[in-house]
């Protein structure tokens, strides 16, 4: 990095925003499927091997799922959407943004290559570095 307060750009902030706003939901997701396993492990018919993505879309009817399925299935939505919302305010592809976090540079970027290999990925991936 040429200029070691790049990332303190205030042109920045929104994109920062937005990236704050992604890592929370995914916390929070990870914190209600960790709770949603726990609850199930209660319950005799539980699958351990069973995958809860898989669970809660192919297995259950959307109008009988629980208030927590739901509140992790409204989660997801709200995590794609923000995805693809910081997808499309990054500059270009392939390529490390350096962000202010709140504790110092951090980076993020979507690759649809593998910055190692230089092969095309399966899927595009949105990488966050903090």
């Amino acid at each position: 990095m040429e200029n070691l307060i790049e990332y303190l750009d205030e042109s920045l902030v929104p994109l920062e925003e937005k990236v704050k706003e992604y890592l929370h939901v995914e916390r929070d997701i990870r914190l209600l499927e960790v709770e949603l396993l726990s609850l199930q492990s209660m319950k005799p018919d539980f699958d351990p091997e069973q995958n809860l993505e898989q669970h809660l879309t192919n297995q259950q009817p959307q109008n009988t799922l629980n208030d927590k399925e739901q509140k992790l299935k409204e989660l997801l939505e709200k995590y794609g959407s923000l995805q693809q919302e910081v997808i499309r305010m990054l500059p270009e592809q392939n390529k490390f943004v350096e962000l202010n976090l709140g504790y110092g540079p951090s980076m993020v970027g979507y690759f649809t290559v593998d910055p190692e290999t230089r092969t095309p990925l399966e899927e595009p991936v949105l990488r966050v570095v903090h």
